[in-house]
Formats: structure tokens, C-alpha cells, sequence
């Protein structure tokens, strides 16, 4: 039997009693930090930083899980000022009010989430689930969210397939590869260990069914090459003496502009061609802007997006800190890692630059030129959460006196 040294009072009784209280501060603060967070929704802060959501603005500035920040976003987006004011006064606690907010929005009447009081947040959760509704509309809209899409890594050595299927037709597809899995002969009948998985079996299945449909009517000879996707023609003269703002087009298409051919500087090659009263005197050797060796690097040092907070390995390219055109070199320091969204829409898209004072697995963006509101001041020294903690430290031990003994006792 556990004996109290030093006093009476139940020892994880009073344990309890302070973990209550200190989850009560807890509750408080998270009212003040959705007061916060209402003020960035307004001003549009996500926006401003480059961030593709406000949970994504969350998880990076406050260094929590996105979990938590997802959770924040949630609330700060539905509670009006004063349901905040009592989550700050201690009246209401955080997370019972995301899981009542979320029951509320599966369909559950007012009773039910008073009645929901005496359930954990766990069964809290399951109750929302039933009443979420599937309706024939539902099942629709499913049907039309169904998609497949193949696309090749970025450097070339695999392809990524991916989609979404209704569950009747996810079954029939994953029965026809099973079943032309089955097919596949071992690799190796005196090795057992050498069999492969079913995991393993499926995209060769896959892919022997692709050749079977391409191969039915193919013709002997037919040529497989393939012209690129998009061609940017530039009048190098012009194009030079204007920005890329002139004298840039697409092959077939409409004009393009600088921020096209910045695209071409991160992704694409350059293939020189002097053309002289209508015809082509000279043919240059094609070069990529980032060679495929300099890339793969890259792209195995960061092996995600490096922007703070952001967790995508969706379409994950390189991208130049400081652009080729204002003096940036073609190395490992001055390329990062970005996902899709980050590249073509937060710095092709919408102008956001990276920071180049920040980590490099935690950068930051710089909001575009054109912002006119508040900008972060840039030369700022980032510290990881560690380095804060050392700093901390150490600024308690500067200010730390400790009383010595009178000497005269």
C-alpha cells in the first residue's frame, strides 16, 4: 500500500484536482487563441503568408499538430464573438465544443448533444458518424468525385497512380485485378519465399491489361515519340529587353508572360534556335534549367515540401530560392523542395517569394510585391522549438538570484 510521506490528503487526488484546473487554463487560452485566430480571418492572413488553408497558417505558426490546428480552424470559422468570450471566462471547455459542433453538423438535434454529456469525446465522435446522412444524392455526387490519376515522379523513375471509386465499382476493378493476378505465374516455383505479394501482383495486372488493350490494334511501325506537353516560344531579344512581359508565347496558343517562363526555369529545358529571314540557321544543344542529377539530389535531401507546416509529397519539384534572372546559382543551397500547390499556385500563381533567411526544412514565404498590407520584416533569425527552449533557459538563468544565507544567520 502507497503511504503519503509528508501529508494526509490522497496524493492522485490532488494529482487530479491539479490537472483539472490547469486543463481549465488550457480551455481559457484556447478561447483567447480562437479570438486571434477570428482577427487573421478577417485580414486575411492566410492569403497574405501563402498558406492554402488556416490550418496550415495554424500548425506553422504556433508549431503544433495539425490535429490541434485543424481543430482551432474548425472552431474560430463557426463561433460568433460572444460563445468565444465564454470559452475564455472558463465556462466552456475546447474540445467537448469541437465534438458537439461536429455532432451538431452530422444532423444531431439539440437533445442529442445534451444527451451526448455523459458520452467521452470518443463515443462522442462515433455518435456524429450515424447521424451523417447518405442519401441518393450523396451517392451521386460520389459517382461524380471518381477519378484516376497516373502521373510520372518528378524525376522520371516511377509513376504514382491514385483516384477515387465508388464502393460498387471498387469492387468490381479490385476483383478484375485479383483475378488477372491470379495469372501470374511464380517467379521462382523452387522458392517459395521468392513469391511475390498480392500487392506486388496487382500493378503488374494493371499494367498487363494496358497492354492488352493497346497492343489490339496496333500497327507495325507506329512511331512513340511524343512532342511536350506545353512549348514556350521566346524571342530572346525581346523577351530579354522587356521582362519576359513581350515576346513570349505559347507554341499554338496565346501569349504567355514572366511568370509562364519562370515555370520553364524551374521545370522545363531550353532548346536555342537562331532563326534568319524565316529559316532555321542553327540549332542549339538542349539543356535543362536544373539537371536531373541536381534534382534527384534535391529531392532526396528534403523528401517533402519544405514549406513550414505544409505535409504534401503531391507533384514535389524544385524550385529556385533566389531566381536564375537576379543572380541565383543552380545548386543544392539555392534549390528547395516544393509540393504542387506551393509551386504553381502560391509562387507561379499568386507571386509569394521564399524567404531565404528561413531553415531549410522549415521555410517561410514572403507575401507578393503587390501586397499592400502588413509585411513580416524579413532578416528575422528562426529558431526551432529547441532553440527556443535553450534560449529560455538561459534567459532564466541570467535573471536567476539565488538568496544566500545571511552571515550573520
Amino acid at each position: 500500500m502507497y503511504e503519503v510521506a509528508f501529508h494526509d490528503a490522497d496524493s492522485v487526488l490532488v494529482a487530479e484536482n491539479n490537472l483539472k484546473d490547469a486543463q481549465r487554463e488550457i480551455d481559457r487560452l484556447r478561447g483567447r487563441q480562437l479570438a486571434w485566430l477570428k482577427m487573421v480571418i478577417r485580414h486575411r492572413g492566410t492569403v497574405r503568408d501563402g498558406y492554402r488553408s488556416l490550418v496550415d497558417w495554424t500548425a506553422s505558426r504556433l508549431d503544433i499538430p495539425h490535429t490541434v490546428a485543424r481543430d482551432l480552424a474548425y472552431l474560430a470559422r463557426r463561433l460568433d464573438d460572444d460563445t468565444i468570450d465564454l470559452m475564455q471566462r472558463g465556462i466552456l471547455p475546447f474540445d467537448r465544443t469541437v465534438s458537439e459542433r461536429r455532432l451538431l453538423q452530422a444532423g444531431a438535434s439539440s437533445a442529442d448533444v445534451a444527451a451526448s454529456a455523459d458520452l467521452d469525446l470518443a463515443a462522442v465522435t462515433k455518435l456524429a458518424t450515424r447521424f451523417r446522412k447518405l442519401s441518393r444524392g450523396d451517392e451521386r455526387s460520389e459517382f461524380e468525385r471518381q477519378y484516376v490519376n497516373l502521373r510520372a515522379s518528378d524525376d522520371g523513375a516511377v509513376w504514382h497512380l491514385s483516384g477515387r471509386l465508388t464502393a460498387t465499382d471498387g469492387q468490381i476493378v479490385h476483383k478484375a485485378l485479383d483475378q488477372r493476378a491470379a495469372q501470374i505465374p511464380p517467379l521462382t516455383p523452387s522458392d517459395p519465399d521468392a513469391e511475390l505479394s498480392p500487392g506486388q501482383k496487382q500493378p503488374i495486372g494493371f499494367t498487363t491489361r494496358a497492354h492488352d488493350d493497346l497492343d489490339h490494334n496496333l500497327t507495325p511501325g507506329d512511331p512513340a515519340g511524343r512532342e511536350p506537353v506545353v512549348m514556350l516560344i521566346q524571342n530572346e531579344t525581346l523577351a530579354g529587353q522587356s521582362g519576359n512581359t513581350r515576346g513570349v508565347e505559347v507554341l499554338g496558343g496565346p501569349r504567355a508572360g514572366p511568370q509562364a517562363a519562370d515555370e520553364v526555369e524551374c521545370e522545363g529545358r531550353v532548346e536555342p534556335v537562331t532563326i534568319t529571314d524565316g529559316q532555321v540557321v542553327d540549332i542549339g544543344q538542349t539543356r535543362r534549367q536544373i539537371p536531373r542529377r541536381l534534382r534527384r539530389a534535391v529531392l532526396a535531401r528534403d523528401r517533402k515540401c519544405v514549406i513550414d507546416s505544409c505535409r504534401s509529397s503531391y507533384r514535389l519539384q524544385t524550385h529556385h530560392v533566389i531566381p536564375r534572372h537576379k543572380g541565383g546559382d543552380n545548386t543544392t543551397t539555392n534549390l528547395a523542395t516544393l509540393c504542387w500547390y506551393h509551386h504553381h499556385i502560391a509562387v507561379h500563381r499568386r507571386g509569394h517569394r521564399i524567404d531565404p533567411d528561413t531553415p531549410p526544412h522549415r521555410r517561410r514565404l514572403l507575401p507578393p510585391r503587390t501586397w499592400n498590407q502588413y509585411r513580416h520584416p524579413t532578416n528575422v533569425a528562426y529558431l526551432s522549438p529547441l532553440q527556443q527552449q535553450e534560449r529560455a533557459y538561459q534567459t532564466f538563468l541570467n535573471r536567476y538570484h539565488p538568496q544566500q544565507p545571511h552571515p550573520g544567520g
